[in-house]
């Protein structure tokens, strides 16, 4: 592989676009499935102001992320394509679990349970990590690039996120904190 590759840019429908619209339909799609935890998963009307700037920053780079992979060829037939799309298709099972997991919790509680043992935040989590996955898949130094501050504004939203549910959930949500990563595993 040589770095023309890796700043490859080229049309073609079968372009990197397909595997990230493809989660945020299954985003969709789960927000109908579960009604009532499928729109608080996406509440952000609490948001204070410094929160709703950082959620637009993160929606433009999504968007960008978006077209800049209209234009990024996958690998098809490269190691770097099967160890991607593995990636993907892992997180993307994680990120099912996610949905599931927020979406059959009692609404009026602290969610715990299923993926949340492991992550106080597994929806950004996996959904960065089948991009990443992407990226492998595509050897894109561009997804790269608009991945960064992609992930450095969902950071800043993650944080207005655990400041909100420590209001709310108190000592419950401190304590969990202590005992569940941001993220996962050490993160």
């Amino acid at each position: 592989m040589c770095i023309h590759d890796i700043i490859a840019l080229d049309l073609r429908w079968c372009n990197a676009w397909i595997p990230i619209v493809f989660m945020m339909v299954a985003q969709i799609i789960c927000m109908k499935v579960y009604g009532e935890g499928g729109r608080r998963a996406v509440d952000t009307s609490w948001y204070d102001t410094k929160a709703k700037q950082y959620a637009l920053l993160n929606s433009i780079f999504q968007f960008l992320m978006i077209i800049v992979a209209v234009f990024v060829p996958l690998r098809f037939g490269t190691a770097w394509f099967i160890v991607g799309a593995s990636i993907y298709a892992a997180a993307f099972l994680l990120f099912i679990w996610s949905f599931w997991s927020y979406g059959t919790a009692d609404r009026n509680r602290l969610i715990t349970k299923g993926i949340y043992r492991y992550s106080r935040n597994p929806m950004y989590a996996v959904f960065t990590l089948a991009i990443i996955g992407v990226i492998i898949a595509s050897t894109s130094l561009w997804l790269l690039i608009v991945l960064i501050p992609y992930v450095w504004t969902m950071h800043k939203v993650v944080l207005s996120e655990e400041e909100y549910c420590e209001k709310t959930y108190g000592n419950d949500y401190i304590e969990y904190k202590q005992h569940v990563p941001r993220y996962f595993l050490f993160i």
